[in-house]
């Protein structure tokens, strides 16, 4: 054996070797997990200063891991953990296996999931008490805020308590060797709206067969030849699938915005976002009347959008933002001082920012 693969093996074994003392020290973290659940008293909550810990473990290393890998890889162990420190069931916005589903695996882990047909009836199983946490889709980069996720929440009691941010990438995916041997593409309506124009350009002799979910579709293309499925690359690598194509969506920088829903509020972690509703007298300088107190105070607004009121004569309410959490200071005077100048407010809870 020549020096040069005799030091190839070697480091080879020491790689095996890190990579045993990793797995030992995820063993031991989830025992100290499990005795955190077991204690009298633990009780489910949402996840508090994630973004912070991350970050703080990216400045801690050493640089030769790049801090996203750092992030990503340590992202994944507090949902895994927090699957054993908090055992309680999530209830998230169908199909099984979208993008909801990811957004739910990412924050809870391997909790126990049960998929709702909507919006309105994921916060249902959590104001019935059937399930603990509901994640429901609240926000796109192309169509902005998802208007009856905002109508279901402020008809409830119910409180944002957390958000999860991911891309919204599909891949074609198979287990034949290249893209002219697809005949059928399995995929849901979404799906195949998505990435109309690689259907289109790439595949325009291929029959399109609409399934229900993601996971079916991944199925489907597993167990007939000359298939594939657009999917997202989890669940079709789930199902033993390749990648024939990467990211073939319409919009490939497309991101969707998730939050988690509880009744029960967050704590304050520091770097918080704050979500309300508001509306105002039809009259001049009635907003900015309003805006005024949170300006006043250092409170920054984040964001600020008028949606119309359902079954409502063109009056509209105003979403709102703030960089800070609803029991600051600032934030409390601003809100006292609304209830006396505003026809509706309502806050729709206070999170942590999420980690990027």
């Amino acid at each position: 054996m020549s020096d040069e693969r005799r030091d190839r093996s070697e480091l080879r074994d020491k790689l095996a070797e890190i990579d045993r003392e990793i797995l030992a020290q995820l063993d031991a973290r989830a025992k100290v997990s499990r005795a955190l659940a077991a204690r009298p008293g633990a009780e489910p909550s949402a996840d508090v200063g994630e973004r912070e810990w991350l970050e703080s473990l990216a400045r801690a290393g050493a640089g030769e891991m790049p801090p996203e890998s750092v992030r990503a890889i340590f992202g994944q162990i507090r949902a895994a953990a927090r699957a054993l420190e908090q055992p309680v069931a999530i209830a998230y916005v169908g199909p099984e296996g979208g993008f909801c589903y990811e957004a739910a695996l990412a924050h809870f882990g391997g909790a126990r999931f049960t998929v709702a047909l909507g919006i309105a009836e994921a916060l249902e199983e959590v104001v019935r008490g059937r399930v603990g946490f509901a994640v429901v889709p609240f926000e796109s980069s192309v169509d902005g805020l998802v208007q009856p996720c905002v109508t279901a929440l402020a008809e409830t009691d119910l409180m944002l308590v957390g958000e999860r941010v991911l891309s919204a990438a599909y891949d074609l995916m198979s287990k034949v060797p290249d893209l002219g041997a697809v005949e059928h593409v399995y995929a849901t309506a979404l799906g195949q709206a998505a990435c109309q124009r690689f259907l289109d350009a790439e595949l325009p002799r291929a029959s399109v067969i609409d399934v229900r979910s993601p996971l079916v579709a991944a199925e489907l293309a597993r167990e007939e030849a000359h298939a594939a499925a657009l999917v997202p690359e989890r669940v079709g690598r789930g199902a033993g699938l390749e990648s024939l194509r990467a990211n073939i969506g319409d919009e490939p920088d497309l991101k969707l915005r998730y939050g988690i829903v509880s009744a029960r509020p967050a704590m304050r972690s520091g770097n918080d976002v704050t979500c309300l509703l508001f509306s105002v007298d039809d009259s001049p300088g009635s907003l900015f009347g309003v805006l005024r107190h949170f300006a006043d105070r250092g409170v920054n607004l984040r964001k600020l959008q008028s949606r119309p009121v359902v079954h409502g004569s063109w009056d509209y309410v105003f979403y709102v933002e703030l960089g800070a959490h609803v029991t600051e200071r600032p934030v409390t005077t601003a809100l006292e001082a609304l209830k006396r100048t505003t026809k509706y407010l309502k806050v729709l809870g206070s999170f942590p920012i999420a980690a990027a």
